[in-house]
């Protein structure tokens, strides 16, 4: 998830912070990086590649400055060439099936026979989710993952036989009353990049929850952090409704959550004289975590995965169309989370814009084939 651009800045700092123009300042660096073939950094782009064979016309931010260093970041990744590849593949070690479909999709060689044996495998026509087995849903849809979460916060309160608590978040208008399209359109929104709160928080005491923006970088409390909810602190100013015997109704959020996590289980909080903050807060920054996006999975383990396969978009890269990094590498890093056949459900049938012709961007292949070469060399 190492972006170019920000390479580039740990260059520049070092170089500043020590006084020498020599590259990052003179000091010894060893960069460690994941796997290429995962998604590409938030709002930048792969170090590997040059700025000339990167699209970058679906992303305005990237001007004539952002290309400049980019290149330079990209220059300063080129001068690593004592380079040790790791390439055993553990998380699937148990499964000779799933390591061989994830090595031929790593190759882009899939092709009918790897669509129909996800298919015979892993789909059932039919079958609902099972949400009560501790099952993770990932889909490339915010609004799927809102539905799906709806759908497994219920699901888990019946399980725990408890209290659902729906709190809608807080809404000051400044000319006058909402129109009623847009008090149904506040109920319809779940969170995206641009708007983290989420217009309604169902809660269940026990919980998984997904935190959607940086809190508290120290405590681990960042985005797409989980945690188990203990509790909600109610606001005074929404008492709750009750709908029925086992549901209340809150116009306006909770005063706080009470979140716990193994990150900091051993952590002692006592809060000094001198520690006062006026926070105002109009929702809570995070959602039930049930069902994820498939970029808020990276790098994690899963035991039972349900997946959503779609994609096939395609980008046009040095003049040639090609599938965009999120569809060509989305298939392996879903497939991936598992570490066994055994553990994945396809929610729908994959079909064969999903599977076939799904492969990395020749550019970047080049580029990782040039790391292969350093490492055997090296070895």
């Amino acid at each position: 998830m190492l972006g170019a651009r920000t390479l580039y800045m740990v260059n520049e700092q070092l170089c500043r912070l020590r006084g020498y123009a020599d590259d990052f300042g003179g000091i010894p660096i060893i960069v460690f990086c994941g796997d290429f073939r995962q998604f590409r950094p938030v709002q930048e782009r792969s170090i590997l590649l040059p700025s000339q064979v990167i699209a970058w016309t679906d992303d305005t931010a990237f001007r004539a400055e952002q290309r400049h260093q980019h290149d330079k970041a990209h220059a300063l990744w080129n001068k690593f060439t004592t380079v040790v590849m790791l390439d055993e593949q553990v998380r699937a070690a148990g499964d000779p099936r799933l390591q061989q479909l994830l090595r031929r999709i790593r190759h882009g060689v899939q092709d009918q026979s790897d669509m129909d044996f996800l298919n015979d495998t892993c789909y059932q026509e039919g079958r609902r989710i099972p949400w009560e087995s501790g099952i993770t849903v990932i889909t490339p849809l915010n609004r799927n993952r809102w539905n799906l979460n709806v759908e497994a916060t219920l699901s888990f309160q019946r399980q725990r036989q408890s209290v659902l608590r729906i709190f809608m978040s807080e809404h000051k208008w400044k000319d006058g009353q909402p129109t009623e399209e847009e008090a149904l359109m506040l109920l319809s929104q779940g969170d995206d990049s641009a708007i983290p709160v989420p217009a309604i928080f169902m809660f269940v005491q026990g919980m998984p929850i997904t935190v959607n923006q940086n809190t508290h970088q120290g405590l681990k409390l960042v985005n797409g952090a989980r945690y188990t909810a203990l509790d909600v602190i109610l606001d005074l100013k929404f008492p709750g409704h009750r709908v029925n015997a086992d549901t209340m109704l809150h116009f306006g959020p909770p005063a706080g959550i009470v979140l716990a996590s193994e990150t900091t289980r051993d952590y002692d909080f006592r809060k000094r004289p001198w520690q006062m903050h006026a926070v105002s807060r109009r929702g809570l920054p995070c959602a039930a975590a049930f069902a994820s996006t498939d970029y808020k999975v990276q790098g994690k383990t899963l035991d039972r995965v349900a997946l959503e396969l779609r994609g096939a978009r395609t980008t046009n890269i040095d003049g040639q169309a090609v599938p965009s990094q999120c569809d060509a590498y989305g298939l392996y890093v879903q497939l991936s989370r598992c570490p066994s056949l055994d553990g994945i459900m396809l929610l729908s049938r994959a079909r064969e814009r999903d599977i076939i012709g799904n492969r990395v961007p020749e550019p970047m292949v080049a580029a990782e084939n040039r790391l292969e070469r350093l490492s055997e060399g090296m070895i």
